[in-house]
């Protein structure tokens, strides 16, 4: 299958998960087989399913912070047949996406949250769960394209029992209801066995502009993680203070080689206080204690079209790829730009 995400997902990175398995295959030949790759900000968790798809980690694991999002996976994964048989009985019409815009359920472990992602991500505008965000064709339903145009059951389907399928056969690990940082956090608890070197973090966080009109949980204060009136970095404030836990746990904190993309923003790496410094920078405490590297920080931009925004965001922009893998990991081609070169 072309696309593996039952889910679309503003800004997927669908796009970008052929090359970022290539890093990680170059990578393992420096490193060797990864044991397990973590998507701290599943999503539509596109890279994961591809590298999981093509053998070349052991295992994923998947969280999300939004409740929406993470029941969708853990019933996708445990219970596939149950939601392909939830699915075909669904009607796809406007009297249904007001129902499930409208319905909440009566307890977390539900399993009808997960038809309630699934019918919303597939039938609103873009893909977006949350907001304001409409039914793809309006409520007239006039327009070229109506609200089953994306809902395309038997491929749907095919990409639920895919996941079912990588979660029987021990490939697609869990899937937990977590922040980042409790992800990230919890894998070094529950999981002491995995050698450092061979697990890649791969954070793909929320858009660093507009992304509480998109996301569930994003990084705005009115997102649902909150302020930090200690956040003082001059263009980022309260806003931006969680990019900012981001970025300074990245450069000091972090004990597994970590993928990071980013729309591409100037702050991202002009600031001391994100991704200026071309090394990560743990002190001697945290080098003593938990054991982190000195590891390079490659900075690379890579083309992308995003799908959220409307008709002027389909035009191509740049992405912003950091990475903790060793340089040698990254294609030598054209389809990586050193930041500052001319292309």
């Amino acid at each position: 299958m072309r696309y593996l995400s039952p889910l679309r997902y503003p800004g997927a990175k669908s796009g970008l998960a052929p090359l970022i398995a290539e890093i990680v295959k170059g990578g393992a030949r420096v490193l060797g087989r990864p044991q397990m790759f973590v998507e701290p900000f599943a999503g539509g968790a596109s890279a994961a399913l591809r590298l999981a798809a093509d053998g070349i980690v052991d295992r994923v694991l998947l969280a999300d912070a939004d409740p929406l999002v993470a029941r969708f996976w853990q019933v996708a994964a445990a219970d596939p047949e149950w939601l392909v048989d939830r699915m075909h009985d669904e009607p796809v019409t406007l009297e249904r996406w007001d129902y499930w815009r409208g319905w909440t359920p009566k307890n977390i472990d539900d399993r009808e949250i997960a038809v309630k992602c699934l019918f919303l991500n597939r039938t609103t505008f873009s893909g977006i769960l949350h907001g304001r965000a409409g039914p793809i064709g309006g409520r007239a339903q006039s327009g070229p394209y109506l609200i089953e145009c994306r809902f395309n059951k038997e491929g749907l389907e095919r990409r639920l029992r895919f996941i079912g399928d990588l979660y029987r056969a021990g490939r697609l690990i869990d899937v937990w209801c977590k922040d980042w940082e409790a992800t990230l956090a919890d894998v070094a608890e529950y999981y002491p066995q995995l050698v450092p070197d061979r697990v890649i973090a791969y954070l793909d966080p929320p858009y660093l502009r507009k992304s509480a009109k998109l996301y569930g949980r994003s990084f705005d204060p009115l997102g649902g993680y909150g302020t930090n009136s200690r956040a003082t970095t001059e263009g980022w404030g309260m806003k931006g203070w969680q990019h900012l836990r981001v970025a300074e746990y990245l450069r000091r904190r972090a004990t597994y080689r970590w993928l990071l993309s980013y729309d591409d923003e100037p702050e991202l790496l002009t600031s001391p206080a994100l991704y200026a410094a071309g090394r990560m920078t743990p002190n001697a405490e945290e080098k003593a204690l938990l054991g982190v590297k000195e590891w390079r920080i490659t900075k690379r931009l890579v083309e992308m079209r995003y799908s959220a925004g409307g008709p002027r965001a389909q035009r191509r922009r740049d992405e912003l790829l950091l990475t903790t893998l060793p340089p040698s990991s990254l294609p030598l081609d054209d389809r990586l730009r050193t930041p500052g070169a001319a292309s």
